[in-house]
């Protein structure tokens, strides 16, 4: 039992001699004396991606949705103007994709079908033209499915990019009276 005993009294002290910091010492009557010692460090970056489409703050969660209207003037109804998209709040749409675990492939999903109105027919992403001002450029909108995947380049392992958005609609075809809804889902995604 006393030998049990000085084996664990010498692995507390063990432990504790391995745990210990560097140290140095000098000694002397000279002038100049010194020494040193070393301290690591260490710092841990989690992987994160982030996309922001519209009004909010930067790395808030925010599961409100803005919401791009379009109201064709009656004297331009199938005419091909385009018409302006109006956003809330006004200004365009603030979008921003942020990664830090290299290139971030991005891409646009619209509702299947394109815009809707019950017993109508639909109006097509494809009369949705996105503009913009800003590194993040707008990608395809696609029909039920991801439109063609961009790859944002990162640089020294991160991407940072922004932009804002504006839409036309480019009013290319007469439609039946009443209000077509759809929706864009956007993904950003690291490999």
């Amino acid at each position: 039992m006393k030998f049990a005993k000085q084996l664990l009294a010498l692995a507390v002290v063990g432990a504790a001699f391995s745990a210990q910091a560097e140290s140095n010492i000098n000694s002397g009557a000279a002038a100049g004396l010194s020494t040193s010692a070393r301290l690591n460090f260490s710092i841990i970056v989690p992987r994160i991606i982030f996309l922001r489409v519209g009004s909010g703050t930067n790395f808030a969660v925010n599961t409100a949705v803005d919401t791009v209207t379009f109201t064709v003037p009656v004297a331009d109804v199938g005419s091909g103007v385009d018409v302006a998209g109006v956003t809330v709040p006004a200004g365009g749409v603030v979008a921003r994709v942020l990664g830090n675990g290299g290139n971030v492939s991005f891409s646009a999903n619209g509702t299947s079908g394109g815009l809707t109105n019950t017993g109508l027919t639909p109006i097509p992403w494809t009369q949705i033209a996105p503009s913009g001002v800003g590194a993040l450029p707008h990608p395809a909108i696609g029909n039920g499915v991801s439109g063609a995947i961009s790859t944002l380049t990162a640089v020294l392992g991160v991407v940072d990019q922004t932009a804002t958005w504006n839409f036309n609609y480019l009013n290319d075809v007469i439609k039946g009276a009443g209000t077509y809804n759809g929706t864009v889902t956007y993904t950003a995604a690291l490999p």
